[in-house]
């Protein structure tokens, strides 16, 4: 064999190793996130209760208490949802916290 099939066998092997070792490289990386001592304290509840209900956007302290999309002072370019009062965007057609109907 010459050198330069060597060469070319020494590339492939290289070319066909290479994603594999990545791979490995990667998932060893995500599972050592996934048993870190963050995930461990929070699924001991160290951090508090987990919600059992979908996480909204009032949960962030966004939104207040008003009655209706036309009668709410809110500022330019945002609406507040009769429903729960949250604060939404504009073009909004469904409020971010409790998904009633705007307007």
């Amino acid at each position: 064999m010459s050198l330069e099939t060597l060469f070319r066998v020494f590339v492939a092997g290289v070319l066909v190793v290479a994603p594999t070792v990545l791979f490995l490289g990667l998932w060893r990386g995500m599972m050592a996130l996934r048993d870190g001592d963050l995930v461990n304290r929070t699924m001991n509840g160290d951090f508090g209760p987990i919600p059992e209900s979908p996480i909204t956007a009032a949960m962030f302290g966004y939104g207040g208490v008003q009655r209706s999309r036309t009668t709410s002072s809110t500022a330019g370019g945002q609406v507040r949802c009769g429903q729960c009062g949250a604060v939404n965007p504009e073009y909004a057609d469904y409020c971010g916290n409790c998904l009633d109907e705007l307007g």
